[in-house]
């Protein structure tokens, strides 16, 4: 039984595999990919269902339930490839920071917390409600408790626990035993940045390319945090917390300014 309060045994100062068999295959990077691009018509699908099965008056509900579903049923499909030896859990990353990297976590964060709405709201009163406007329109839970606790989920735990694994611990992690770490973090943040592209389609070049680009900010973050900590518990905890600043005003129903 490998101790999580002790450095990870899994991976070398440089990132690299503890040994060749653990090396992520690239094959299971296009095949990921592959699900990404089919992500899109597979959410349409699954609305459709939630839709057809449960008649709601609130728009958003729907919404709601169908992000939840979709996660935790890939959030399922990764733990069932993770009972494989190739994704033990340990080394797929979920092993607790040190603590003298806690300083360094929390700085980080900070940051994140701090440049977030600068770079997606500025201080424009008026462009700014866009995507507030949009993003109330999607997820507001009309004062349900039930759909807030479900807001909270889809949000902060199961979104962020879903990407981190597929964005950092999986494409991050495929780059990084190839490549240096600024490189496999750009690749990695760009990919995690284009994933996330239907911004500028909702809404418009200007607000959507600064959404996506705070995005490849956190992406770029995160890979920080997974490189120095060899854990994704920290940037799970990172991703969180950002998604959270967004929430805030749905799960207090405070409407855009």
């Amino acid at each position: 039984m490998v101790d999580p309060t002790q450095p990870n045994p899994y991976r070398t100062p440089a990132f690299g595999p503890a040994d060749h068999d653990l090396m992520i295959p690239a094959g299971h990077v296009v095949l990921v990919l592959g699900v990404l691009l089919l992500l899109t018509p597979i959410t349409m699908l699954v609305h459709g269902l939630v839709q057809g099965l449960w008649v709601s008056d609130v728009p958003s509900h729907s919404t709601i339930l169908t992000e939840v579903l979709l996660s935790v049923g890939l959030i399922i499909g990764f733990f069932l490839v993770g009972l494989s030896r190739r994704y033990n859990w340990e080394r797929f990353g979920f092993w607790l920071p040190l603590r003298t990297d806690y300083l360094f976590v929390g700085g980080i964060i900070g940051i994140s917390i701090f440049i977030q709405p600068l770079f997606m709201f500025g201080y424009d009163p008026e462009g700014s409600t866009t995507l507030r406007d949009n993003f109330f329109a999607a997820f507001h839970p009309q004062g349900a408790l039930l759909f807030e606790l479900l807001v909270f989920a889809a949000l902060v735990i199961l979104a962020p626990l879903l990407e981190e694994m597929v964005f950092r611990g999986l494409f991050f992690g495929w780059a990084r035993q190839r490549l240096r770490f600024l490189d496999a973090a750009i690749f990695s943040s760009l990919i995690f940045a284009a994933f996330h592209a239907a911004y500028v389609d909702v809404l418009g070049l200007h607000w959507g390319f600064r959404a996506v680009g705070m995005i490849f900010v956190l992406g770029f973050l995160s890979a920080l945090l997974f490189e120095r900590t060899g854990s994704l518990v920290a940037p799970t905890l990172l991703h969180g917390l950002f998604n959270l600043q967004a929430a805030i005003p749905l799960l207090l129903d405070i409407p855009p300014a």
